[in-house]
């Protein structure tokens, strides 16, 4: 079977694609990922993201061959994403509901580190009960070789590389101090230096949230005895990294792409993305053909024709296309073949570049591309659109509730997101 790299991806989240795992080790891994949720609040633009994830597990269950166990593993873990995307709307009751219930508890504590399964065994020098176990043996340094060896063989190499990234900031803090003796105030002390440092209070959670998966770990295993690092997150300024243009940015930058449409292909990007909430790959792969006009309306057709690729199977879709002049539409639906000639890398960096030129902003303040699609998420919501409406405008299900309504009607659900999209465009 072939699995798409979006669902493999997904599989690793959960632990689901090592068929290996115990049912412990993975309600283990559903129990941190609820506890991050619960203790790292991101706001609505990382909601956004569980939606995707949700989608591919939603695809799993209906396209992926699975005996009892993974299935209902599956189940769980659409469980924790629905806790989850309640959590970002305000609403705490299914996450606490599931660590106060399904998921308390169920790892219990090892007087040896060495009894757990895995494919990757713990090195052997950190392979010791508590009591025998020496400061060298439990810095965070050498619980964290012991972390990787058990739970980063399957992770990409972005995971890694950001594992890595918030390993050497924590040591660079912590140096040799022993885990096995730590307090409270260790990581307290640590939260603390991160922010004296002139770190953003997401980038300290990061780290943090890091720092206490490591300890957490470690003590389930029974390499130290107590875990200080809990309820440490900084809500206040915490807010994600991708966030959503303000409406005058976005004033500013559609101003700029429907005055430069005829002298710089970046407006004509940056106008589709504008209008559609479109993500930077979807309109990089567009073609003349994918530009035409629907029941008198003009639409941008989303698909994976040609050797293009979608993020899922969901991502299939048209949206109406309003806010940009017809005569330039008509200009861009006669292209031969790609829009946009450019490379992805080169396409990426350059719309990017020109959006933080239009608004004067800095790489790093997190405003780019993808802000436009939290943008069309944010204002419609804000409009009062319907779940469907939005999701079949972005991308985000399989089916919207548009057709469903309408039996299938396009026209209807043309008409619908026509509508939606003038509301916010």
């Amino acid at each position: 079977m072939t699995t798409a790299k979006h669902l493999l991806q997904t599989l690793k989240a959960f632990h689901l694609d090592n068929p290996e795992a115990s049912w412990e080790e993975l309600m283990d891994n559903f129990r941190a990922i609820a506890q991050e949720t619960l203790g790292s609040p991101q706001g609505e633009a990382y909601g956004l993201v569980l939606a995707d994830v949700s989608e591919n597990l939603a695809e799993i269950a209906e396209t992926m061959p699975m005996g009892l166990a993974q299935a209902q593993a599956v189940l769980m873990a659409q469980r924790v994403l629905t806790a989850a995307q309640g959590r970002y709307g305000g609403d705490l009751r299914a996450l606490v509901e599931l660590l106060n219930g399904d998921l308390k508890g169920v790892i219990g504590y090892s007087n040896q580190v060495c009894d757990f399964d895995s494919l990757d065994p713990v090195p052997a020098s950190i392979c010791k009960s508590p009591s025998t176990a020496t400061a060298s043996d439990t810095t965070f340094s050498s619980l964290y070789e012991a972390y990787k060896a058990e739970r980063g063989g399957d992770l990409s190499v972005n995971t890694l590389k950001n594992w890595e990234s918030c390993t050497k900031v924590i040591v660079g803090h912590l140096n040799n101090t022993d885990m096995a003796k730590h307090s409270r105030a260790t990581f307290v002390g640590l939260r603390d230096s991160l922010l004296a440092d002139g770190r953003k209070p997401s980038s300290v959670n990061k780290i943090m949230t890091h720092a206490s998966s490591v300890i957490g770990w470690s003590v389930a295993t029974g390499l130290i005895e107590r875990d200080y690092t809990k309820k440490l997150v900084i809500a206040k300024g915490a807010e994600s990294a991708r966030e959503a243009f303000s409406p005058d940015h976005l004033k500013e930058l559609r101003g700029w792409a429907v005055s430069n449409l005829d002298e710089d292909w970046k407006a004509s990007a940056i106008a589709l993305g504008v209008a559609t909430g479109a993500r930077i790959g979807e309109v990089h792969q567009l073609t003349g053909s994918d530009i035409y006009k629907s029941d008198g309306h003009w639409v941008m057709d989303i698909n994976d024709k040609d050797g293009k690729t979608l993020k899922n199977s969901f991502s299939r879709r048209t949206v109406p296309l309003l806010g940009i002049p017809e005569d330039h539409l008509e200009k861009l639906s006669q292209t031969q073949g790609r829009l946009f000639a450019q490379s992805k890398s080169g396409f990426d960096q350059l719309i990017n570049q020109m959006i933080r030129d239009v608004l004067g902003t800095k790489t790093g303040e997190g405003l780019s591309f993808h802000s436009l699609r939290h943008s069309m998420a944010s204002d419609l919501k804000a409009a009062g659109v319907s779940v469907g409406i939005a999701q079949a405008i972005l991308g985000h299900s399989s089916g919207s509730l548009a057709f469903d309504l309408y039996g299938g009607n396009a026209a209807a659900s043309s008409g619908l997101m026509v509508d939606a999209l003038r509301l916010v465009r």
